[in-house]
């Protein structure tokens, strides 16, 4: 049934990946370019519909929280959230002395790239966040075929890739008339985030390779709540906010089910699994978020939303398919 997608029915055993013996052994694998299985189609199917979630989340949130002390309160409690979760799977929380340049690469990234998402939402509308992030997957591709052995583009990816990316043309051409004020930076902060986040994806694949991967996720979350926090209390104020019951219960739900779960996941299918495989379930994403901002928010269904969202859902799914 999955032959065409390069998708395997055999699941390999989680917790051959956070058994504490193999979890505390520092050691370089093979970087893994290996077919999903069924487990792992459900798996990103539900991390993803999860992340469509996360622009129309974070918009609600900062109704009653400034950007960047948002993003540090939901790595908080993500950080809390991991660090339980591999103290009771047997993961030495202390970084070995080998993983720490990856560490520190990967958080250094993460936090770029966070930071830009949440300037992009800010300042921009969830539902365009939802397409124009979710562009990702091309650049994963794009990286990979350079930096990921096995992990090649062909010349229908390419094209693929070129015709989906249409769909971002299609949306800055087509809403031109319609920005308003900051809308515009938004939009281009978040297209800067989809480029880092599909660099970061190419990263993660090594750093998981050199690293725990539960080590890996923790000390992002960790790296997200300490810079974003200090930055908050120092320039933005964040000790003299009052957020609303809605604006907290947002902020704990990205905590907990994108900060916690869904990077852990990501974090080890991107481990398991050859990277613009995983990356084809993108196309989920801005379907649920475009979908959840207009329900939610009220934010406008414009026809050229709507055909951006169905060139780049298109786009990722050919361009995975060759």
């Amino acid at each position: 049934m999955f032959g065409r997608w390069g998708i395997s029915a055999v699941e390999p055993s989680i917790m051959t990946e956070i058994s504490p013996d193999s979890a505390n052994t520092p050691q370089v694998v093979a970087l893994s370019a290996a077919r999903l299985g069924a487990a792992a189609i459900v798996l990103a199917t539900i991390v993803n519909a999860l992340w469509g979630t996360n622009p129309v989340a974070l918009k609600l949130a900062l109704q009653g929280l400034p950007p960047i002390g948002a993003s540090g309160i939901r790595f908080t409690i993500a950080t809390i959230g991991v660090a339980i979760w591999l103290r009771a799977t047997g993961v030495d929380l202390r970084p070995r002395r080998s993983e720490l340049p990856w560490l520190a690469a990967i958080g250094a990234i993460f936090v770029t790239q966070i930071a830009t998402f949440t300037l992009g939402v800010y300042w921009g509308t969830a539902s365009h966040s939802s397409v124009i992030l979710n562009t990702y997957p091309f650049f994963v591709v794009a990286f990979a075929h350079f930096l990921i052995p096995g992990d090649r583009a062909s010349f229908g990816k390419a094209a693929a890739l070129v015709a989906a990316f249409s769909g971002i043309v299609v949306l800055f051409a087509g809403d031109w008339g319609a920005w308003r004020g900051t809308n515009l930076l938004g939009d281009l902060i978040q297209l800067a985030s989809a480029i880092i986040l599909g660099a970061q994806v190419v990263v993660t694949k090594h750093a998981v390779a050199r690293a725990h991967p539960g080590r890996v996720v923790l000390y992002e979350m960790f790296a997200g709540a300490a810079a974003f926090v200090l930055f908050s209390f120092a320039f933005e104020g964040l000790a003299q906010a009052r957020p609303d019951a809605l604006s907290v219960g947002a902020v704990v739900y990205q905590g907990i089910f994108i900060g916690a779960l869904c990077f852990s996941v990501w974090t080890w299918l991107i481990r398991r699994y050859s990277a613009s495989l995983v990356a084809i379930f993108g196309f989920i994403a801005p379907v649920v978020g475009v979908m959840l901002s207009a329900l939610v928010l009220g934010e406008p269904l414009t026809p050229a939303l709507l055909l951006s969202a169905g060139l780049v859902a298109i786009g990722i799914v050919f361009a995975n398919l060759w």
